[in-house]
């Protein structure tokens, strides 16, 4: 039993105290505390309706010294965060700075090309900060990587002797049907980074201006032999009516990580040709002011006790050309279909070479229905809930920051099994 103190007032934050309320044995107090106050004021008349004390707070994660002094009179011992991911780094220092252990749902910061030594989050920078102060705090226990890896080391480890490849699909709703390339062509004039890394800083060299490139390729990365590798997106597609194309996904960086064991490892999306096709040319006129202006300069200037180039503080503010989308992004209409989860698993049983198809299906209509959300976020707040009555109970515990996929496996698949997530499986063909 834990002071918990949970950040964020949303649907996961009322399924996940409606649990706490079912169960006394997870908590010794509960604080909700939110930029509205008002907000967790109303979840603080549920909970107490069925007996159990809450109490509320307002709070600002940015707003360091007003948050500690909050922090200060709960003194919480874990920290629940359920505020927007780029929020993580704040809340974990007012986790660490109170002694207290840590968990959140989604990753932030993820490399978008990721390396051997690179870290699988901005969370992960905030290691030696719970290692020196001996509290353990586990980032990204949502449905990406959570569930994802932990519901694949499981499997393979229960039914395979030795495993050759791993492929993730994901489907949030309805495909897409397939589009004619080429029917349009859309002139994209946005100032990315690439541009001005390619624009001379003096008038020297001057540039067509009618001159068009199309965007490079987006590339993508997969686990081959044990090292990543990039490949372009769209140049490794499966399923029927080649419906599927390999994706980026810190899933990949996490097995790479956490379950070296295996060496190859695929992540997949539906895949559909563009109706248009997009062409890049680059705005000078932008260009040509920030020239102007001696920010294109490569010569490094002093700013405090920092040198840096103008040109590389533009480009890291830019966009990049073809940046992937946050999977976490949930605009525009509500998703229809099944949302389908599936891990194919081929490798070796008894000398025998075989592929099993670990499946999670849910229905987005269904979840809208009963829980107001899709089920993504459904999912997502279940593998949450189950996550947090393990660090209640104090079975995910060791100082620093972590993955689910640094604990044993079987903790937590049992715990969403208990949950009601459901884990089809069945043998088939490989993917691909």
């Amino acid at each position: 039993m834990k002071r918990l103190l949970i950040l964020g007032c949303n649907d996961i934050t009322k399924r996940l105290l409606m649990e706490l309320c079912k169960d006394r044995t997870l908590a010794t107090g509960i604080c909700l505390a939110s930029k509205s106050k008002q907000e967790c004021d109303e979840l603080k008349k549920m909970a107490e309706s069925r007996g159990v004390r809450v109490t509320t707070s307002g709070i600002d994660v940015s707003n360091v010294e007003g948050a500690m002094l909050m922090i200060k009179i709960i003194a919480p011992e874990l920290v629940i965060n359920l505020l927007p991911p780029e929020l993580a780094p704040g809340a974990m220092d007012l986790a660490s700075k109170a002694g207290a252990d840590y968990i959140d749902g989604r990753l932030f910061g993820v490399p978008s090309a990721p390396t051997a030594t690179s870290l699988l989050s901005e969370q992960f920078k905030k290691f030696g900060q719970f290692q020196a102060a001996k509290k353990t705090a586990v980032c990204g226990a949502g449905v990406m990587p959570g569930v994802v890896s932990t519901v694949a080391r499981q499997c393979a480890a229960k039914d395979f002797d030795k495993v050759k490849q791993i492929d993730i699909v994901r489907i949030s709703g309805d495909i897409a049907k397939k589009t004619e390339e080429g029917k349009e062509t859309v002139v994209d004039e946005t100032l990315y980074a690439e541009d001005i890394k390619k624009a001379p800083a003096s008038d020297d060299n001057k540039k067509d201006d009618a001159k068009q490139s199309a965007p490079a390729p987006e590339n993508v990365f997969i686990l081959e032999g044990g090292k990543l590798k990039s490949v372009d997106k769209g140049s490794v597609k499966a399923g029927a009516g080649k419906t599927l194309a390999v994706a980026n996904s810190a899933i990949v960086t996490d097995f790479l990580k956490e379950i070296p064991d295996v060496a190859n490892v695929r992540y997949f999306e539906p895949y559909t040709e563009p109706a248009v096709k997009t062409v890049h040319k680059a705005p000078e006129d932008q260009i040509e002011l920030l020239r102007s202006l001696g920010l294109l300069s490569d010569k490094p200037v002093k700013v405090g006790n920092v040198s840096v180039a103008p040109i590389d503080l533009v480009a890291e503010v830019l966009p990049k050309m073809n940046a992937p989308k946050d999977n976490g992004d949930k605009s525009g209409a509500p998703a229809k279909g099944k949302w389908v989860l599936e891990i194919y698993i081929t490798g070796e049983k008894d000398k025998k070479e075989i592929t099993k198809c670990y499946r999670i299906e849910l229905d987005n209509e269904d979840c809208i229905k009963k829980y107001n959300v899709d089920a993504e976020e459904y999912l997502e707040g279940t593998a949450i809930i189950a996550a947090v009555k393990l660090m209640s109970k104090d079975k995910w515990k060791k100082p620093g920051v972590f993955s689910p996929a640094s604990f044993d496996s079987s903790i937590f698949f049992d715990a969403l099994e208990a949950e009601g997530i459901e884990i089809k499986e069945s043998e088939c063909k490989p993917l691909l």
